[in-house]
């Protein structure tokens, strides 16, 4: 893996200054899906002089109409391509064996192309966690209403992949790479809040999600949310301009089977915001909703420093069982600004989670009672109490060196005047 990044980053090297790092990497994407899907016409191409490829490519692309969305199968614009980076391209394609090594990598590529303020999908972190926590898929259908490139659900072994993705760019990118991964799987470019694709009729066994963080709505978007089936509180008139976070709480639930299970990723706000967010909080706990509460580490997530939650869903949930309290703060490597989870982090994060390390201070249950009696706020630090370490201080060492900085402060003024008196 790490040598085809390496060797993906010398073809990106090679194109700047003809394309756009952006539309270079939309069109590898483009070439491996057509060199997939359509391998007769691909090597025709890799035969083909540098003037004709793009064209060919385009026809070939078109050839694919009747098993793909038009859209997916049409080729970059003209005017984003040049001849001889597609002919780069494509003769880098024809050596490629493994397309689903190369889609895991195209991700990769893409978070760090397209820079950090890009957060159409999740990162290597939150795959790992993700895929820790959720666990074996293999018999069981899964829904993300907001995948963006789909790393989360690519990684999971799901037998079925429902998925909404509403950019269209990032729609396109994501369904090409599922394709060069074999994935079983019905994505649909759509804005899964106010228009869900899927029949609201049919729920999943899993639903993961790392949805748009602090989104607004304008005014239209707000009243037209008011008439979304998924909602389970009632939100007025109109829902407010800041309440993106409770609706996708309600949008995961709505999308459970009567045994399904949702993890969602959002900001800690939720965890103790008034207003619209309370009401909801209410609704989880007396509907018993909620399995768990994990608190991430700060830097954690792409395009944010802020601390991440991970909400635990849960509608087959045992009456009067706990709320599972997690604080993974401290867990994670620190690099410079970022935290990076291992394997075995997300490990312990899930072990956490399931209850398995009970004596470790980093986990608490906490019974629907106790969160009442804490007006229904369920940060983090209400219920798990974080020791802070003081170191102490040797008083007669602290007065010593107190006594000789006053020391060294008293000769230098000396000195100070001895100047001042001497050039007056």
């Amino acid at each position: 893996m790490d040598n085809l990044t390496k060797q993906l980053w010398t073809l990106m090297d090679s194109s700047r200054g003809s394309m756009e790092a952006s539309h270079t990497l939309e069109l590898i994407v483009y070439v491996a899906f057509v060199a997939k899907e359509n391998p007769e016409s691909f090597q025709a191409i890799v035969n083909s002089g540098h003037a004709k490829q793009l064209n060919m490519l385009i026809e070939a692309g078109q050839l694919l109409e009747a098993t793909h969305p038009a859209d997916v199968c049409a080729a970059p614009n003209h005017y984003k391509t040049d001849a001889k980076v597609v002919n780069k391209v494509v003769s880098f394609i024809a050596e490629i064996s493994n397309f689903g090594s190369l889609a895991s990598a195209l991700r990769d590529l893409s978070a760090q192309t397209l820079g950090k303020f890009n957060v159409s999908s999740a990162n290597q972190n939150m795959q790992r966690v993700f895929s820790a926590i959720v666990g074996d898929c293999s018999d069981r259908t899964l829904y993300d209403g907001a995948c963006g490139l789909a790393r989360v659900a690519s990684s999971s072994n799901s037998n079925a992949l429902y998925l909404e993705e509403k950019h269209h760019s990032t729609y396109l990118t994501a369904y090409r790479l599922l394709t060069l991964e074999d994935k079983n799987f019905s994505l649909v470019n759509a804005d899964s809040l106010l228009e869900h694709a899927f029949d609201q009729e049919k729920q999943f066994d899993v639903v993961v999600m790392e949805p748009p963080m602090a989104q607004k709505f304008n005014a239209d978007e707000r009243r037209m949310l008011v008439e979304a089936p998924f909602i389970s509180v009632p939100v007025g008139k109109a829902v407010s301009a800041n309440s993106g976070d409770s609706l996708w709480v309600q949008q995961a639930v709505s999308n459970l089977n009567e045994t399904g299970k949702g993890y969602i990723v959002l900001p800690q706000g939720i965890l103790f915001r008034g207003g619209y967010d309370a009401k909801v909080r209410e609704y989880l706990l007396e509907n018993e909703l909620l399995e768990a509460v994990i608190g991430l580490p700060a830097s954690i997530l792409d395009g944010t420093s802020i601390p991440p939650v991970i909400l635990v869903l849960n509608k087959n949930k045992q009456a009067g069982s706990p709320v599972v309290f997690v604080d993974a703060s401290d867990i994670g490597t620190v690099d410079k600004h970022k935290v990076t989870i291992t394997s075995q982090d997300a490990e312990l994060i899930a072990d956490l989670a399931a209850g398995k390390r009970g004596d470790d201070e980093r986990y608490k249950a906490v019974f629907i009672p106790e969160i009442r009696q804490q007006n229904n706020e369920l940060s983090i630090s209400r219920y798990i109490a974080k020791e802070i370490e003081v170191e102490e201080l040797d008083i007669e060492q602290e007065l010593k060196k107190l006594k000789s900085y006053q020391a060294d402060f008293e000769q230098s003024q000396q000195v100070l005047t001895a100047l001042l008196t001497r050039y007056q």
